[in-house]
């Protein structure tokens, strides 16, 4: 699998797995079948969040990142970041905010 390959189906699985996660975030009767009530599924949600891209991230430097191509991979590196902090940010909120 080439680099391209690699960043294109991340990123297009990122994007369905996004809509999907701010779907479930906003309808407070979401729930994972019989097994995850609202709550528990935001758990899940935001955990696979927390610790996937980081993983997808440090896959895409390690194995395909030439040389040459480190300076275009910090830089797309860092624009998915900050959407991927914004992401998790919203959905943590979303699912566990404090009421007062």
């Amino acid at each position: 699998m080439t680099r391209e390959q690699y960043n294109w189906w991340g990123g297009a699985a990122a994007i369905v797995f996004a809509l999907i996660s701010v779907l479930a975030a906003i309808n407070p009767h979401s729930k994972l079948g019989s097994v995850a009530d609202h709550e528990t599924w935001g758990k899940i949600i935001v955990f696979v969040w927390a610790v996937f891209p980081p993983a997808f991230f440090w896959a895409d430097w390690v194995y395909f990142c030439a040389d040459n191509e480190r300076e275009v991979a910090k830089h797309t590196h860092d624009l998915a970041r900050n959407i991927w902090l914004g992401l998790l940010a919203i959905l943590a909120f979303s699912f566990f905010k404090v009421k007062f």
